[in-house]
């Protein structure tokens, strides 16, 4: 949701700022495919059914070298290094902790969450954790709380990207 917010508010900003939202229509990004299979094992079911830990963490980390490939090779739009650097802070995170992206604490105390932070303490969840005082890197976990549009954590990663999308449509848009 907060990806949708972020591309409608660039687009928006681009309007007002005189940008030419015809120019999206010309990004051509090179090796596409490594973002439609990334995309695919992101919402591949395997998230939803009982998979093996060892095949869940096998495709978590294709899914990010598959990404990370796709943005350095097409490294060339401007502002697309940025969502590099949120994407591989995102990934350094959940990999140093064992596939599961951890979450703040304070989670629990949000009635609204209650649901999913039940499926991360049952194993349900298994993309989430909780962090605890072992938890490598917890400054780059959801740490960040969101009261709007739902309450939600988010990572500096998570930020990092959307600044990058903010950006990169305002840059595309606005290019002379």
């Amino acid at each position: 949701m907060l990806a949708s917010i972020t591309i409608v508010f660039s687009l928006v900003i681009a309007i007002i700022r005189r940008g030419q939202l015809n120019r999206l229509r010309d990004i051509r990004f090179r090796m596409q495919y490594l973002l439609i299979i990334s995309l695919f094992l992101e919402f591949w079911p395997y998230r939803f059914f009982y998979t093996p830990f060892w095949v869940s963490f096998i495709i978590f980390i294709l899914k990010y070298s598959l990404l990370l490939a796709f943005i350095f090779i097409n490294s060339s739009y401007k502002h697309l290094k940025i969502i590099g650097l949120g994407t591989a802070l995102n990934f350094l995170v959940i990999l140093l902790n064992g596939g599961a992206m951890p979450v703040s604490q304070r989670a629990l105390q949000i009635p609204s969450l209650d649901k999913y932070t039940q499926m991360i303490q049952n194993g349900k969840l298994i993309s989430y954790t909780f962090i605890t005082d072992k938890t490598p890197l917890w400054f780059l976990a959801d740490i960040i709380y969101l009261p709007w549009p739902k309450e939600q954590f988010i990572s500096i990663g998570d930020i990092i990207i959307l600044l990058g999308v903010f950006l990169l449509i305002q840059n595309i848009t606005l290019a002379e």
